[in-house]
């Protein structure tokens, strides 16, 4: 799950984004994080606290009970690149490493190329398909 994914569940809670974060705290799927990641998640949302209604100790609520439902993988090194924008690229090397191979993320235009590695990308309410269709 991007952080774009994260951060626009909790602008509203009526939208797909926050969905996705409601089934994962349901237990419906399992999200694969790495340490970057989480660093990544804590770093948006400690820096929009204020704007989404949180304290720092609530986004330190939020990482644990997201760090309660997912799988942690660590990044190898060595990764080969396949996007334009290095911030995006441990994203990708995560979902290609720990063979979770799909994406959810409202950036499906920066992180198309990950598509070749046998990625999907899919936008927040694609995905909540996904687990319908299951």
């Amino acid at each position: 799950m991007g952080t774009n994914v994260l951060y626009a569940a909790f602008r509203s809670r009526l939208g797909a984004s926050f969905e996705v974060f409601r089934r994962l705290r349901l237990g419906e799927w399992t999200a694969v994080v790495s340490n970057h990641l989480v660093h990544e998640y804590e770093e948006v949302l400690k820096a929009n606290a204020a704007e989404l209604g949180f304290g720092l100790e609530d986004v330190d609520e939020l990482l644990n009970a997201i760090c309660a439902r997912a799988e942690e993988w660590q990044l190898q090194s060595g990764w080969w690149p396949l996007l334009t924008d290095p911030d995006d690229e441990p994203l990708v090397q995560l979902a290609a490493e720990s063979a979770a191979n799909r994406i959810v993320t409202h950036n499906v235009r920066h992180l198309a190329p990950a598509t070749r590695a046998g990625i999907e990308v899919l936008k927040p309410r694609q995905f909540l398909a996904t687990l319908t269709a299951t």
